[in-house]
């Protein structure tokens, strides 16, 4: 079995007491970091033989992980911090361990964007995981203007190096979007903030930690339906049979026209 095992973001006490069941009678426990890992397993006396698994070498260790999960052997996948699979390679061994026929177990826990929404006070049960924001700005940018697009609240991630200029192209390209940053969640120096881009920019000149940020794109206005569409949408309702005020009613909900508007285009 293969457990994707959620680890402290920070906080060591944010821990699950199966998860450090989980951990102690692993067969192994594939970190991403393994120096990072042993603060942790230090603390709570663990000591599962430990491997990396990374980006870095996730091609050399992979298929010797899946070699030890044929053979029957049970490891713990945990990354530097949070749930495996949200923004690291965790979820391409997830992937290859499901294709070869093993079990893999999710073991709850702590996940900064989940954290964050938890105290947002954001409206709605929607919410997208964008992970980590491309480092080139031109893609970034990108990235923001698809948010915008969206619509939808965004939880993404931003080291201190970028956090920055993340915020400065914010304030460009979504200048009525609101703001909920979580600066070094669950850390002695947490930060929770809220507001418009411009003044996330006032707000942190230099910024230093772990950024989790909650864009809230502003709300979009809908694009309304020209006479013509309205015409057509009218025309297809009667050919079908329903009535002018049945039809005006439908075609006026799905088109952002007043009622009368689109009544007044009836064909005739």
């Amino acid at each position: 079995m293969l457990f994707v095992v959620a680890t402290p973001i920070g906080n060591l006490e944010d821990i699950t007491l199966r998860a450090l069941r989980v951990l102690r009678e692993a067969d192994l426990i594939a970190a991403e970091n393994s120096a990072v890992a042993a603060k942790l397993l230090r603390h709570y006396e663990i000591t599962t033989p430990t491997t990396h698994y990374n980006d870095r070498n996730r091609e050399r260790t992979g298929p010797d992980l899946l070699a030890r999960l044929a053979a029957g052997q049970q490891i713990a996948l945990i990354s530097d911090a949070g749930t495996p699979g949200v923004s690291d390679p965790g979820r391409a061994l997830v992937a290859e361990a499901a294709q070869v026929g093993a079990r893999v177990v999710p073991i709850p826990g702590p996940a900064a964007p989940i954290a964050l929404w938890s105290v947002s006070g954001t409206p709605g049960v929607d919410l997208r995981l964008r992970g980590f924001l491309p480092r080139r700005s031109a893609a970034r940018k990108q990235a923001l203007l698809e948010i915008a697009e969206i619509g939808l609240p965004t939880t993404v991630f931003e080291s201190p190096r970028r956090a920055a200029a993340c915020l400065r192209e914010l304030a460009e390209l979504l200048p009525e979007a609101q703001l909920v940053i979580g600066r070094e969640l669950t850390k002695l120096h947490e930060q929770l903030w809220r507001g418009s881009p411009a003044e996330a920019v006032a707000a942190f000149p230099r910024p230093r930690g772990e950024f989790t940020i909650l864009i809230i794109p502003p709300e979009r206005k809908p694009e309304l339906w020209s006479d013509d569409d309205v015409r057509q949408a009218l025309s297809e309702a009667a050919a079908a049979g329903s009535a002018r005020v049945d039809a005006s009613r439908a075609v006026a909900a799905q088109s952002g026209r007043p009622r009368r508007e689109v009544y007044a285009l009836w064909p005739l």
